[in-house]
């Protein structure tokens, strides 16, 4: 049996709204270090964006030294396999490479290539004892992946190519048939992404992308723990990234019988000791009874906090610095005001946040208008008209 840890996206040195998360970081890898000396994984397979910026501060560098070190002595027969994610710099990782196989982990920054530029696929490939076989692919843009031969190919089926080459490779390698884990960090087509930023650009691909023949594919980029099917798993953020991050967070333990079974897959809770709260979780409701809110919370202390206010046009002179400072006083640590404005007047109208309203085309503003105050949207001749008389508008301010 293979029994590993799966665990990703720990954005090490992110500024959260000007305050530094060292804090909760670091106890996070603590926790981290003690389910490892728990459990005695055979592998810890970390799936990239270890840190939240490619040049990351000497700060986060040395929290994130100090914790592998831990988690290394927590159980030193452990293999530590590390992939660079879109956050990370992938030569800063790969430079450092060699320095972190004395403390038996493995790190790969970027795809590797030979010296005709082609896939070097063994360099992907590590056998963790006689225990399993891990393939791991770090982020790369979907048509970055280097060409399996030497010739041509549409650079949108690289990606594919390379992933059917992989384990084409990994089955040639394996005559003993060990279990086989796939290490990758990119966006799955169809999965929840709940709490990332919807205006963020993402290479979807389909899971069909990754080929066959592994047990396991331990995924990162997505911040939701979920299963895409019963072979892959997103393993989730272990410390929240965003309020909109309202999930259980957790790295997986997981386990394979041997080549071919279905991993089995348990989810160990991780503790954030400062949580992100919203106030109210529920409905904007106004300033006032916002900061009310706040007041009645008896049950937060020491937390992030943004407030869910409804406006309807501006919110009061001073609002952030009151916000501030009963926050502060009250909760811990203000962070910002999640403005939501009515977009349309009168029964069955629907509320959306002034981002989410600012992102809408003109003519999806007009269109939701008339589904709030008509009970239906626009017609097909109605919204020709619109985008005509918008294309005057826009011509006459041109002139």
């Amino acid at each position: 049996m293979f029994r590993f840890i799966h665990t990703s996206d720990w954005h090490l040195g992110q500024n959260f709204y000007g305050y530094d998360r060292s804090e909760e970081q670091s106890d996070f890898l603590r926790q981290l270090a003690d389910i490892v000396h728990e459990q005695q994984p055979d592998a810890l397979l970390v799936s990239g964006d270890i840190y939240h910026t490619a040049a990351p501060s000497s700060a986060a560098v040395g929290m994130y030294v100090k914790g592998m070190l831990d988690i290394h002595e927590a159980c030193p027969t452990m293999a530590i396999i590390v992939i660079a994610g879109n956050h990370d710099s992938a030569s800063r990782l790969q430079s450092e490479s060699l320095l972190w196989q004395v403390a038996g982990v493995t790190v790969l920054g970027g795809i590797a290539r030979n010296s005709e530029g082609l896939a070097d696929l063994d360099s992907h490939i590590i056998t963790v004892k006689d225990k399993a076989i891990i393939a791991a692919v770090p982020y790369a843009h979907p048509t970055s992946f280097p060409l399996i031969e030497a010739g041509t190919m549409d650079a949108g089926l690289r990606q594919r190519a390379y992933f059917d080459a992989l384990l084409k490779r990994v089955d040639q390698l394996n005559p003993d048939k060990l279990p086989v884990a796939l290490m990758a960090h990119l966006a799955v087509s169809d999965t929840d992404y709940t709490g990332h930023d919807r205006n963020m650009e993402m290479e979807w691909v389909d899971i069909e992308v990754l080929g066959g023949g592994y047990d396991y594919a331990a995924l990162g980029h997505i911040h939701r723990p979920q299963q895409v099917n019963e072979r892959a798993r997103y393993c989730g953020t272990p410390v929240p990234v965003s309020f909109d991050e309202q999930c259980p967070h957790s790295v997986s333990l997981v386990e394979i019988e041997g080549h071919g079974s279905v991993p089995v897959v348990k989810e160990l809770s991780i503790k954030n000791i400062r949580p992100l709260h919203t106030v109210p979780a529920g409905d904007a409701v106004p300033f006032e009874e916002a900061l009310n809110k706040v007041l009645e919370r008896r049950d937060i202390k020491d937390a992030y906090i943004r407030l869910n206010v409804a406006v309807e046009r501006y919110l009061p002179h001073g609002a952030q610095e009151r916000a501030a400072k009963v926050v502060s006083e009250q909760m811990g640590r203000f962070c910002e005001i999640k403005k939501t404005a009515l977009l349309a007047a009168g029964a069955g109208a629907r509320q959306m946040t002034v981002e989410e309203f600012n992102r809408k085309l003109p003519i999806e503003v007009a269109d939701q208008f008339f589904k709030d105050k008509n009970g239906q949207g626009m017609t097909d001749e109605e919204k020709a008209m619109f985008n005509y008389v918008q294309q005057l508008v826009e011509e006459e301010n041109r002139q």
